[in-house]
């Protein structure tokens, strides 16, 4: 998908290319010849004529390929020895400070820190091909578990094809490091893979791997990776199933993508993958499947999942948390999840995962619980755009411990926006908590939610697009530990019904509607007032802006903002007046981050309060997205308002997007060039 040039803000514009596929193989770096690994043994110093996986990384220089002899083919290597003890790849270092709202993390930087055992390492680019094998090789830790090791880590660009890594395994250990920066224990991350630098994978399948932390409460010590964790993940054809992740913090029970942390504009790509049967369990865990931290805090780099299936992922608590704990707790994004930045979609099959927790509500109306695809939610401007595109996403659930069981497909957390590329099938579409329209100018942003589009349908069930009879391919060897823990992995699903033959053969373009609006100096600012008495007036809701401004001023008139004060304190302007009213309501900034701010809260929670009133008025034709483009266009057009003509309004409908088919399904067969695709990651033949 390509973006036309628009009024979307700058910080939109670091998007939008959805490729068909990414690299793999080998590096420029060295014209030298490859290093023929001839052995399975696991042996730094082989014998004369022999070389092993472990002599072959310890001699090659930074990017020479390390091949394999053919007489090894389909052969495992046992590994049983320990590189590193104490093995050293960049990690961030949080820091806590306290904001109006609440206490509010902070990146300090990326510095070196004790990532624990591996049972290899290189400080150096290393490629691993086993390519000229039929059956690939196998690399698995096999010297124990108490407390096991990661397979391999790797301080630079890491290349590795048709290679398979099982049994690894990152556990925290108690050390003492005191400066500059503490760490009382090793960083759980990455149980088959550590990479600071780009995971190159190409068919390469990573299984039964796993990472332990500790439940100490620091953001900078979670557990992270259950089979991947690296600065960036480039991978095409690869199975990723049966990890998981456990500890305080977790993360990213399949894959973990920091997404180029210090590095704008870089992108991590999963192409014609599988994603399946991972679990992460903690109190504060995100991303079962794949976690996109999007750069880190401050940078907008983007994740791209194409063709790719993530199904049957799993959150949850971690065994014997105790209630209080249990109370504090969050478990969000059963299939991915986006803590940063952007996420692109495009052709694939997310559902059956599921997030499990016990429930609860903060003050601003947000929920600890998030389904399929989550986006963070914070106080504070964190992530762009979720566009998706071509893709099944539906059948993905919430279950509260003890409670409700719901379906949750997409949750858009603080998005900036959500896109869609049109041709999708969704089941439940949640927006409670995307960012409130803003009418400042310069920012376009009067409409969040670019949905629906041509093509899209929502308010799916799994049954109506997925075959669950006979179109459920299953790996032989390897098993889940997610929602079917102990059953064959799932690898993909076939579509069917409304999901079939749908998607346009040849490139289009979608329209997105963006608005926005300006106060001459010296006018009232009564735009949330207008609003109201339009919606009543295009939707037939009589006494609606009435009804819904008594209650909105009633609950502003509650609310006390300082417990340990006689008396209500409400919430104030930034001149200390209290905010009582409708009219005292407004948009305070600054733009970076409005919503930390008490006095915006008002604001905020204004749209939040509008978006449950006309889901509550059950609108005709109006679906999850509410406020969208189609409402947006028919309250607004561009010019002065006849109610106000000292606002200015401004509304943009125009192509944004053009969205290019892909060729190839997730299995690399043809989709078809002349006539209708299918939705999803695979083509039905």
């Amino acid at each position: 998908m390509t973006t036309t040039n628009s009024s979307i803000p700058a910080a939109a514009l670091a998007v939008i290319l959805l490729l068909g596929g990414c690299g793999g193989g080998g590096s420029s770096e060295s014209p030298v010849p490859p290093i023929v690994v001839t052995s399975l043994l696991d042996a730094a110093t082989p014998p004369a004529g022999m070389t092993t996986l472990r002599s072959a990384l310890a001699e090659a220089a930074p990017g020479q390929p390390i091949t394999f002899d053919a007489a090894l083919d389909g052969g495992t290597i046992a590994l049983s020895i320990v590189a590193n003890e104490h093995t050293i790849l960049k990690g961030e270092v949080m820091g806590i400070r306290n904001e109006p709202s609440g206490p509010v993390s902070y990146l300090i930087g990326y510095f070196d820190r004790d990532y624990g055992r591996s049972a290899l390492e290189a400080r150096k680019n290393v490629v691993i091909d086993a390519s000229g094998l039929p059956r690939g090789i196998t690399i698995a830790w096999t010297g124990g578990d108490q407390p096991g090791a990661r397979v391999l880590a790797v301080n630079g660009d890491l290349s590795l094809t048709n290679v398979s890594i099982t049994g690894g395994s990152s556990v925290a250990e108690a050390i003492t490091i005191t400066t500059p920066y503490p760490q009382p224990w090793t960083l759980a991350r990455g149980g088959a893979l550590a990479v600071w630098g780009t995971a190159r994978l190409v068919n390469c399948t990573l299984y039964d791997n796993h990472v332990s932390g500790d439940f100490d409460a620091s953001r900078d010590r979670g557990a992270f990776g259950g089979a991947v964790y690296a600065d960036l993940v480039d991978m095409q054809g690869c199975v990723v199933s049966g990890n998981s992740v456990l500890g305080g913090g977790a993360a990213g029970g399949g894959v973990y993508s920091v997404g180029g942390a210090g590095h704008l504009g870089t992108r991590s790509t999963i192409d014609q993958s599988t994603i399946s049967g991972n679990r992460i369990s903690g109190l504060f865990t995100y991303g079962a499947g794949v976690y996109s931290d999007g750069g880190s805090i401050g940078n907008q780099n983007s994740l791209e999942l194409t063709n790719s299936t993530i199904a049957r992922n799993l959150a949850e608590p971690a065994p014997g948390l105790p209630g209080f704990m249990l109370a504090m707790g969050y478990w969000r994004g059963g299939g991915v999840y986006m803590s940063n930045g952007y996420l692109e979609i495009q052709n694939c099959t997310i559902v059956e995962n599921e997030v499990r927790g016990v429930p609860r509500t903060d003050s601003l109306g947000r929920r600890n619980l998030a389904g399929g695809i989550a986006a963070t939610v914070g106080n504070a401007h964190a992530v762009e755009d979720l566009i998706i595109g071509n893709s099944i996403v539906a059948g993905n659930t919430v279950q509260e411990v003890g409670g409700n069981r719901y379906a949750q497909d997409i949750y858009s957390g603080s998005l900036f926006y959500f896109r869609s590329a049109g041709y999708n099938r969704i089941g439940v579409l949640d927006f409670s908590n995307i960012l409130v329209p803003i009418g400042e100018p310069g920012w376009a942003s009067l409409s969040r939610k670019h949905y629906p589009q041509p093509g899209d349908t929502g308010g799916v069930t799994l049954t109506d697009v997925i075959d669950m009879t006979g179109g459920i391919a299953r790996s032989n060897t390897i098993f889940s530990v997610g929602t079917d823990s102990g059953e064959p992995a799932v690898l993909h699903y076939a579509p069917q019904g409304s999901a079939l033959w749908q998607v346009p053969a040849s490139a289009w373009q979608i329209e997105e509607t963006h608005g926005e609006y300006s106060v001459t100096a010296g006018a009232e600012d009564n735009f949330l007032e207008i609003v109201l008495s339009r919606l009543e007036n295009r939707y037939t809701l009589p006494g609606f802006a009435t009804a819904f401004q008594a209650d909105f001023e009633a609950f502003l008139q509650s609310v006390d903002t300082d417990s340990t004060t006689p008396g209500v304190q409400p919430y104030t302007d930034p001149s200390g007046v209290p905010i009582l009213t409708l009219a005292a309501t407004a948009f305070f900034g600054p733009a970076q981050t409005w919503p930390q701010e008490l006095e915006n809260h008002p604001y905020i929670e204004f749209w939040h309060r509008l978006d449950i009133a006309l889901a509550a008025a059950s609108i005709p034709g109006m679906g999850p997205e509410l406020l969208g483009d189609a409402a947006w266009r028919g309250l607004f057009s561009t010019g002065h308002l006849n109610e106000n003509p000292g606002i200015n309004v401004t509304i943009s409908t125009r192509p944004r997007l053009t969205v290019t088919p892909l060729r190839v399904d997730q299995l690399g067969r043809a989709r078809p060039s002349n006539s209708p695709a299918d939705i999803g990651a695979i083509e039905v033949p």
